[in-house]
C-alpha cells in the first residue's frame, strides 16, 4: 500500500470518527435539551414557596410499632407524602410523568403514572389536600413504613371552559412507603373507603348596616402591612374611622405574609391584635383573604388549604369580624387562568372554609356587579365592588339585590381619585368628594358601602396596582386622608353621608 493510500485511509477514517463522535454529542445535547425543557416546564407547574407546609397531621398509633416514629421520622415522612401528592396534581396538568419517579416507585409509581396520563385526556383532576394519619408499621430498619390515612380528596373534571363533576371527600387510605436512597417513595396506595363531607346548614345572616372603609396604614399599604405592622399606627387609623362616622373595616391577609414559619406566626399574633383593637372601638372587620396571590395551579391547592387552617381559627374567635372575603374580584381572573380553573378553585375554598370554620359568613368580593350572582347559593352575603358609570349604581344595586335571595348585599369598594394631572384633570379634591357622596346615596339601599381607601399612599405597589405610571399616580389619591393625613374634602363629605341613617336615606 502506498503512503499516500494510508495517509488517504487514516484521514477517512479520522473524519469518520469525529463526524461519529459530533452525532452522538449532538444527540445527547438534544437529549439533554429536551429534558431539560420538560423539566423547566415541570419547575413552573411547581413554583417554589418560601415555606412549604406539611400536609400531614399525626396520631399515636393504635399499638406499640416494632420500630418507634421518632418526630424526625413524622416531618421526614410527612414532607414525603406531600411532595408526592403536589406533583401528582402538578403532573396532571403538564402531562410529563418523569417527575413521578421522584416520589412513587413499585406498583404506585404505575397506577399514578396511569391515572395522571388519563387525567390530562379527559380533563378529571384528583387532588389530596390534607389527611390525618396514624402508623401501623415500620420495619426494624427503617426501610418500611406503613400508615393509614383520613384524607380530604378533591375530584374535579374539566369539559371546554365549564366545571361538570366535582366531588371533595373524605378518603381512607392505606399507603406504604420504602425508605430508597434519595427518601422516601409512595410504593402503594389503596383507597378503602370514601365518603362526602357533610356542609352545615346554613342559618340567614342579619348584619347591621356596615358604612366602612379598606384599610391600610399610609405609610405601609399592600406587603407591608403585616411585617411593619405597628399597633400605636393601627390604633390612631381606626380612631380616624369612627370620626368618619365609620363603623368598619375592610383588610387584607396575603397569603404571604401567613405562612407556616416564625414570620408567619408572628403576623398571626399582630392579626389578632388588630381584630382585638377593632373590637375595642367596636369596629366590625371583613378580612379578606387570598390577597396577592399569584396563581391557581392544582399543585399548590393544598397550600391553599394549608394558609385557611391557620387564618381561619383567628377569624373564627374574634368577635369583630363580621363577614370573610375568601377572595378579591376573581372575576378578574378568569381571562389569565381560565374560569371553569376558577370556578373549581373558589367551590374548593368555600368548602373546606366551611369545614374548617363552619360559623364564619362568607363572601365573595366580585370586581363587577355583573359577576355578583355567582355563587350565590353556597355564600351568606353577596358583595361586590362598583367603579362603574355613577349613573347606573343604583340599578346595579337592584337588580343584584333582586337576585340575591334576601341575603344581605354589601358593596365592599367605591373609590374615586383625586389625582390631577393638570388643573382638575382627571380628578381634583372637591370632584372626589362630590362623586363619593353622591355614589353612598346611590347605594342607600345596600346592607354596607367601603370607601377605597382611608389614606393616599405615595407609591402604590406595582404588583398590586401594576407598573403603568398613569394607573399608579391615580391609585395614590384614593384616600379620605393625604400623605400627611390631613382630611381632604372627601372626608368630610363620606362623614355626613355615613352619618345619615339608611331609613332616612
Amino acid at each position: 500500500m502506498s503512503r499516500t493510500l494510508r495517509l488517504a485511509l487514516t484521514l477517512t477514517g479520522f473524519l469518520t470518527l469525529a463526524a461519529t463522535v459530533l452525532w452522538l454529542a449532538a444527540g445527547a445535547f438534544a437529549a439533554a435539551q429536551n429534558r431539560t425543557r420538560e423539566f423547566s416546564y415541570l419547575s413552573e407547574a411547581l413554583d417554589p414557596v418560601t415555606q412549604p407546609a406539611s400536609t400531614v397531621a399525626w396520631l399515636p398509633p393504635d399499638r406499640p410499632l416494632h420500630r418507634p416514629l421518632s418526630p424526625g421520622d413524622e416531618a421526614l415522612i410527612g414532607r414525603a407524602l406531600t411532595e408526592a401528592w403536589r406533583a401528582f396534581a402538578a403532573v396532571q396538568d403538564t402531562g410529563q410523568t418523569l417527575l413521578l419517579a421522584e416520589h412513587f416507585s413499585g406498583p404506585a409509581l404505575q397506577r399514578a403514572e396511569t391515572a395522571a396520563a388519563q387525567a390530562q385526556a379527559d380533563g378529571t383532576r384528583m387532588i389530596v389536600l390534607d389527611q390525618t394519619a396514624r402508623p401501623v408499621f415500620q420495619h426494624l430498619d427503617g426501610s418500611i413504613f406503613q400508615l393509614s390515612a383520613s384524607t380530604t380528596t378533591l375530584r374535579y373534571q374539566l369539559t371546554g371552559d365549564r366545571l361538570s363533576h366535582y366531588e371533595l371527600t373524605t378518603d381512607a387510605v392505606v399507603t406504604t412507603l420504602t425508605n430508597e436512597t434519595t427518601g422516601w417513595r409512595i410504593f402503594s396506595h389503596e383507597r378503602t373507603g370514601t365518603q362526602p363531607i357533610p356542609q352545615p346548614d346554613r342559618k340567614p345572616l342579619t348584619l347591621p348596616r356596615l358604612n366602612g372603609v379598606n384599610y391600610y396604614p399610609a405609610q405601609t399599604p399592600w406587603s407591608r402591612f403585616w411585617p411593619e405592622f405597628d399597633a400605636r399606627v393601627i390604633a390612631a387609623d381606626l380612631d380616624l374611622v369612627t370620626r368618619l362616622n365609620g363603623n368598619s373595616l375592610r383588610i387584607f391577609l396575603p397569603v404571604a405574609d401567613f405562612t407556616p414559619d416564625a414570620a408567619g406566626a408572628a403576623n398571626l399574633l399582630k392579626l389578632k391584635t388588630f381584630l382585638d383593637l377593632a373590637g375595642s372601638q367596636n369596629l366590625s372587620v371583613i378580612p379578606t383573604l387570598f390577597d396577592l396571590k399569584h396563581g391557581f395551579r392544582p399543585a399548590y391547592w393544598a397550600e391553599d388549604v394549608a394558609y385557611l387552617r391557620r387564618v381561619l381559627p383567628v377569624l373564627a374567635a374574634s368577635p369583630a369580624v363580621v363577614l370573610v372575603d375568601l377572595k378579591n374580584e376573581p372575576d378578574l381572573d378568569r381571562a389569565t387562568h381560565g374560569a371553569d380553573l376558577i370556578e373549581a378553585w373558589l367551590t374548593t375554598m368555600i368548602l373546606m372554609s366551611r369545614e374548617i370554620a363552619p360559623d364564619l359568613p362568607l363572601t365573595i368580593g366580585w370586581a363587577k356587579a355583573d359577576a355578583a350572582l355567582d355563587h350565590a347559593a353556597d355564600l351568606d352575603a353577596i358583595s361586590y365592588h362598583d367603579y362603574a358609570a355613577a349613573e347606573g349604581t343604583a340599578n346595579r344595586l337592584a337588580q343584584v339585590r333582586a337576585g340575591a335571595g334576601g341575603k344581605p348585599v354589601l358593596v365592599t369598594e367605591i373609590g374615586v381619585s383625586s389625582y390631577a394631572l393638570f388643573l382638575s384633570f382627571p380628578g381634583s379634591p372637591a370632584r372626589q368628594a362630590q362623586e363619593l357622596g353622591e355614589r353612598i346615596a346611590a347605594l342607600a339601599a345596600a346592607d354596607g358601602v367601603f370607601v377605597w381607601t382611608l389614606h393616599d399612599f405615595e407609591a402604590p405597589e406595582a404588583r398590586a396596582v401594576g407598573a403603568s405610571p398613569w394607573v399608579r399616580n391615580l391609585q395614590s389619591r384614593f384616600g379620605l386622608f393625604d400623605a400627611a393625613g390631613v382630611g381632604k374634602p372627601a372626608a368630610e363629605a363620606v362623614s355626613q353621608a355615613f352619618a345619615i341613617p339608611p331609613e332616612a336615606k
